[in-house]
Formats: C-alpha cells, sequence, structure tokens
C-alpha cells in the first residue's frame, strides 16, 4: 500500500495553525497568572506624612495574594498602618479589605506583608485610603 505525503503547502498550514494554538495557550496563561500593581515603588503615606512607606503594593489575580513590600520612609513612632484596598466584582457589588501592618517605627524597617483578601470574587482592587494609628492612641 502506498504512503500518502501531504503536499508541502498543507504541511506549511498545519505548523503554523499549531504555532497559533500554542501562542494562544500562552497568552491565556500569562492573563490568568496576571500581577496588578496599585503602587510600584511610590511613597506610600498616612494623611499628613506621618507614615509614608516607599515600595510596592501589588495584586496576584492567580494566588490572590495582595502584597506590600518596601521600606519605612519616615515615622512619628510605633503603630498600625492600615491600608484599606477597594474593589468590586462582576455584579458591581463593592467590596474593602483592610490591611493592618504593625510598625516599630525604625526609619529603614522593611515592611513584608501579605495577604488573602476575604473576598474571591474581586480582582480590581485599588487604593482607597491609608491611615496610622500610633501606639499611645491606641492604648
Amino acid at each position: 500500500m502506498p504512503v500518502t505525503r501531504w503536499p508541502s503547502s498543507a504541511r506549511a498550514v498545519a505548523s503554523l495553525a499549531a504555532v497559533g494554538l500554542l501562542a494562544l495557550l500562552a497568552a491565556t496563561a500569562v492573563e490568568a497568572s496576571r500581577r496588578l500593581d496599585l503602587a510600584r515603588d511610590e511613597l506610600i503615606c498616612a494623611a499628613g506624612h506621618t507614615v509614608c512607606i516607599r515600595g510596592s503594593l501589588t495584586y496576584d489575580t492567580n494566588s490572590r495574594v495582595l502584597a506590600l513590600r518596601g521600606r519605612l520612609q519616615s515615622a512619628s513612632g510605633p503603630g498600625l498602618f492600615r491600608i484599606t484596598v477597594r474593589g468590586s466584582n462582576r455584579l458591581g457589588h463593592v467590596r474593602f479589605a483592610p490591611m493592618e501592618i504593625r510598625l516599630r517605627g525604625n526609619r529603614t524597617e522593611i515592611v513584608d506583608f501579605r495577604m488573602i483578601p476575604d473576598h474571591p470574587d474581586v480582582a480590581n482592587w485599588q487604593i482607597d485610603r491609608v491611615e496610622f494609628i500610633a501606639a499611645s492612641a491606641r492604648e
């Protein structure tokens, strides 16, 4: 029985289709693991600049981790640094997630804080407000 071979143009079309499919799968994988930068190497300050952190606030849509990485630039002392992020789901319901970070108040203190927000249906977080509660005010 003779072996039939594809013409060279048919082989080229098949290989182009395979390359296109691989590119589509790669683009889908990249979009699925998208990272949202809420602040990228920026100064994040509480009202009145009582406390400022230079760093990045990111949200990884795949792992749902909201992370703040940076360094304390200025502080009026120890206390609680609170960043509240806001987002909405596909139905338009607004959700809030507070990040509460205890600071020792040392200049150049490294801040590495991670959390998973309570609302898995929200992927479009943005900074809503930044507050600082001094340790003496909390007691």
